[in-house]
């Protein structure tokens, strides 16, 4: 095998590895970003959740239901 042809071959093989380098961090970049997306999509679904269990603890209910009533007895 010639010097020249073992350098070219090298070369495209140098080439190759930084497209598929190139490609793959491209690839987990935007999977990084999807997640991140479904992970905040994910929090505020669970602080709504957390919001609404708030309003339906029992305590709550009774004190609001309270201050509707105190509030048409003013009236």
């Amino acid at each position: 095998m010639e010097v020249s042809t073992a350098i070219t071959l090298l070369t495209v093989i140098v080439i190759l590895l930084s497209v598929v380098i190139v490609t793959l961090l491209a690839i987990i970049i935007i999977l990084l970003i999807k997640v991140s997306k479904l992970v905040n999509s994910i929090q505020r679904a669970s602080e709504n959740a957390a919001k609404i269990s708030e309003w339906f603890s029992p305590v709550k209910v009774f004190t609001e239901a309270a201050k509707a009533f105190r509030s048409l007895k003013r009236r």
